[in-house]
C-alpha cells in the first residue's frame, strides 16, 4: 500500500496473550497517528482479519496457535505482495530472525521494546521502511555478512540437510561427483564447519535451511 486512506496507520494486533494485546493497544492509543482496528489471538484469525480489513500494518507474534506467525507471513504475502508485517516476539535466535525476514516481514522487534520504539517502528513500516530491534540489527548484519552461498551451493546444502550422500546429490542435480564434492567443501568453508552435521546445524541456526 503506497497510500493510506487517512493519516492514521491502521493496525491489526495478533498475539495469543490477551494481556499483551491489551497493553500494546493501550500504549498505541496514546498517539493519534495509530488506530488499532482489530485484535487476534491466533494465526488463523490474523490471516482472516488481514484480508477482511486490509490494515496498513500487521503486528504479529511468531508463536501462536492454529497457525504460527511465520506461516501467516507467507500466506498474507502470497495474497498481497504489498503487505507490511512487523514481527514482535520474545524470540531472538538467528533461526527465527532469518526465517521471518526471508519470508518477507518488514520488521522484527522484541517485546522489551519501549512504547516509543513500537510506535516509531509501526510508522516506519507503514511508510515502506524496514525496522530491526537495536540488538537484532547487529546480530542480523553479522549473520548476513558472514555467508554468501551461490545458488548451486544452496541447492547442495539443502540436499545435505535432507541427509543425502554426495552420489545422490550428484544424481539429483545432474552433476559430476567431483563437482558436488567441490561445492560441499566450499559450503563447509563459508559456514566455518568441518563436516555435514556441523554444516546442517550452522545453516539451521542462521535460518538458511529449516530445522527438522
Amino acid at each position: 500500500m503506497t497510500e493510506r486512506a487517512s493519516n492514521r496507520v491502521r493496525v491489526i494486533l495478533a498475539d495469543d496473550h490477551a494481556i499483551f494485546r491489551h497493553g500494546i493497544r493501550a500504549v498505541l492509543e496514546h498517539w493519534e497517528t495509530v488506530e488499532v482496528i482489530a485484535e487476534c489471538g491466533d494465526g488463523q484469525s490474523a490471516l482472516e482479519a488481514y484480508f477482511a480489513l486490509r490494515p496498513d500494518v500487521l503486528l504479529l507474534d511468531l508463536r501462536m496457535p492454529r497457525l504460527d506467525g511465520l506461516e501467516v507471513v507467507r500466506r498474507v504475502l502470497e495474497g498481497d505482495r504489498t503487505a507490511r508485517i512487523l514481527i514482535m516476539t520474545t524470540f531472538n535466535t538467528d533461526h527465527d530472525i532469518g526465517h521471518a525476514l526471508r519470508a518477507g516481514a518488514k520488521g522484527y522487534l522484541l517485546k522489551d521494546a519501549t512504547p516509543e520504539e513500537v510506535h516509531s517502528a509501526i510508522l516506519r513500516v507503514a511508510d515502506g521502511g524496514m525496522v530491526l530491534a537495536p540488538d537484532i540489527t547487529a546480530q542480523y548484519v553479522q549473520l548476513r555478512s558472514r555467508v554468501e552461498l551461490s545458488p548451486r551451493e544452496l541447492q547442495v546444502l539443502r540436499l545435505l540437510s535432507a541427509g543425502k550422500p554426495n552420489k545422490e546429490i550428484a544424481r539429483d542435480l545432474s552433476l559430476e561427483l567431483g563437482t558436488v564434492k567441490g561445492h560441499v567443501r566450499s559450503v563447509f568453508d563459508k559456514l566455518g564447519v568441518r563436516n555435514r552435521t556441523e554444516a546442517v546445524a550452522e545453516a539451521t541456526r542462521r535460518g538458511i535451511v529449516s530445522g527438522h
